[in-house]
């Protein structure tokens, strides 16, 4: 049996700035669904860290953050790490200079660990041999559920990252599927997960740094609850 994931309505337009990419985003009407918000400002993750969000719920959700590592901190991770490839990595458990960072979406609030259900949202930035730096944005669902019959990946590719930019992403949650648009849409990622454990009040969202060495700062968070959408039965006029 073939199963399909509905994804959201997207525009799709040409990244001026790039000149080779296009550029997908949910469209404006998403926006109509949002409720309560909040306004997290700057947050620093130092590395080997992970920072709880303070959320009413979780489930449903609409995240937009924008991150900057230090200047300093790029220039000393020097080492190359030509190899890296979203889905054949360690995932966000994958430990390098300069990543992985982000989000755990769907997380247990409840429980920690290795084996406690996260989805991780996140970027690894890596070093070539030329000396320039490559951005990589990833989904991992490998413990995104404790269930075992389901398939569970690291799915991702690189994105552009222009002279100057901070690395951004909108990762909208709803329930079961996560969403993630990075750099205003030139890569995007989608996941069909399964928790068994965070749902509902049990499920949570966190900042993560697992970069060995690299502070992280979230320059800007704003995190969206977001409200179910209803079909409406349309009358034409006589």
């Amino acid at each position: 049996m073939l199963l399909m994931l509905q994804s959201i309505p997207r525009t799709v337009v040409l990244d001026t700035k790039t000149g080779s990419n296009l550029l997908q985003w949910p469209v404006q009407e998403v926006e109509t669904l949002r409720t309560n918000s909040t306004d997290l400002g700057q947050v620093t993750i130092d590395h080997g860290s992970v920072f709880p969000l303070s959320l009413h719920r979780a489930t449903q959700l609409d995240i937009q953050a924008s991150f900057h590592i230090d200047s300093l901190d790029l220039a000393a991770a020097n080492e190359a790490d030509i190899g890296y490839n979203c889905s054949t990595s360690g995932g966000a458990a994958g430990r390098g200079a300069l990543g992985p960072f982000g989000f755990l979406v769907l997380a247990d609030a409840r429980h920690h660990g290795g084996d406690a259900e996260r989805t991780a949202v996140y970027f690894y930035v890596s070093r070539g041999l030329d000396g320039g730096l490559r951005t990589h944005f990833c989904h991992d669902e490998t413990r995104s559920s404790r269930a075992y019959d389901i398939v569970k990946r690291v799915v991702g590719n690189t994105v552009p990252v222009l002279s100057g930019e901070d690395l951004s992403v909108r990762v909208l949650v709803d329930h079961s599927i996560v969403e993630s648009f990075a750099m205003d849409g030139r890569s995007t990622v989608t996941s069909r997960v399964y928790p068994t454990e965070a749902i509902y009040a049990n499920a949570g969202v966190y900042l993560f740094n697992n970069a060995t060495g690299a502070q992280v700062t979230a320059t800007s968070l704003v995190v969206h609850e977001m409200d179910s959408s209803y079909n409406q039965a349309y009358m034409a006029s006589m």
